[in-house]
């Protein structure tokens, strides 16, 4: 017993640092972690499958394995005897996004339970964001990709018909509403149209400068593919905006 003890601290890889500052925990029966002397540490580690004994909990949550522990190995003294780890089960990809460490074993159930909320919770904005892009097809997706390749957080976009597509841009009306502009497919590219109003009649120069069309109450203008799009809808949001200000 005495030689395997020996054997077993020879095989401990101890963290760097002076003495004072590693800490030997063992869990009681009460499944608190309790400091021990370095023989005490060996003893109860030779007596118990410690590998079973350690875990506090463990799942899967879609392709995602869970483990929450106590840490069987000697630690820095600073260091929380608990903690929870994830990684993807295809690749062994850690994702440290989840990582925590805990004082208690209660708090690593709770700890736990936590963290797989919120796997499930971050897997079903996913889900839902890859169902939005894939409902987005045809008109919508091509405006959505354009938009997305700048700022998309500053651009809202809405299935108005399977040709057209409204866009709620940044600039906002002297009346506190985003000026809207409308994204048509044209076959051989795109019409974009927003409504101004009966401001228009002194707007001609302007919408000349920008390369826009004047249509009744609507200020519009083509553009020839995707790359064109963001230009496009800015463009036209700007003489709305300026437009709106001056009447």
């Amino acid at each position: 017993m005495l030689n395997r003890f020996r054997d077993f601290v020879k095989r401990l890889e101890l963290p760097q640092g002076e003495e004072d500052d590693v800490v030997y925990r063992i869990i009681d029966d009460d499944l608190i972690a309790v400091e021990v002397t370095a023989a005490q540490y060996g003893i109860w580690r030779l007596q118990n499958d410690v590998t079973k004994k350690a875990i506090v909990g463990q799942d899967t949550i879609e392709s995602v394995m869970v483990r929450t522990t106590f840490s069987i190995m000697p630690e820095h003294r600073g260091y929380k005897p608990f903690g929870t780890s994830a990684y993807e089960v295809s690749t062994f990809e850690p994702l440290t996004q989840y990582s925590q460490r805990y004082d208690t074993w209660q708090e690593a159930e709770l700890g736990h339970r936590t963290t797989l909320e919120h796997i499930r919770r971050d897997h079903a904005t996913v889900l839902a964001t890859e169902q939005r892009v894939e409902a987005l097809s045809g008109t919508a997706g091509a405006v959505r990709l354009a938009v997305s390749a700048g700022i998309p957080a500053m651009f809202e976009v809405s299935v108005h018909s399977v040709d057209q597509v409204d866009v709620q841009t940044p600039l906002v009306r002297p009346d506190g509403t985003f000026v809207m502009v409308s994204v048509y497919d044209a076959g051989d590219g795109f019409r974009l149209s927003g409504y101004a109003g009966p401001g228009l009649s002194g707007a001609g120069e302007l919408c000349e400068m920008l390369g826009l069309t004047v249509e009744g109450d609507s200020v519009t203008c083509d553009v020839a593919d995707e790359a064109e799009l963001p230009r496009g809808i800015i463009r036209v949001a700007q003489a709305i905006a300026c437009i709106s200000v001056s009447g």
